[in-house]
């Protein structure tokens, strides 16, 4: 039996996958180079829009979490605590 050669990922998956992580993050500065680099590796506009389309969902599935206290902390710089 032949070992398996690792298999590349797709520049597409790749591309639309780094896209999503963007969007679930907020990076919003990212999002023009992202879906240029995307529709560069071959992605159409169906599949862009369907990529946000679930990650808005994700987005919206966990708004209604409650904040902990951990949370917080990720949402405040360190400079805004008063002690």
């Amino acid at each position: 039996m032949k070992p398996a050669k690792p298999s590349r990922p797709d520049p597409r998956t790749t591309a639309l996958h780094a896209l999503k992580l963007a969007l679930l993050e907020g990076a919003t500065w990212r999002y023009e180079q992202l879906v240029t680099t995307a529709v560069q590796a071959g992605a159409t506009d169906e599949d862009i829009d369907a990529l946000v389309h679930d990650a808005l969902q994700a987005l919206f599935a966990n708004a209604e979490e409650p904040l902990t206290a951990r949370a917080l902390a990720h949402l405040r710089p360190p400079s805004q605590f008063r002690p």
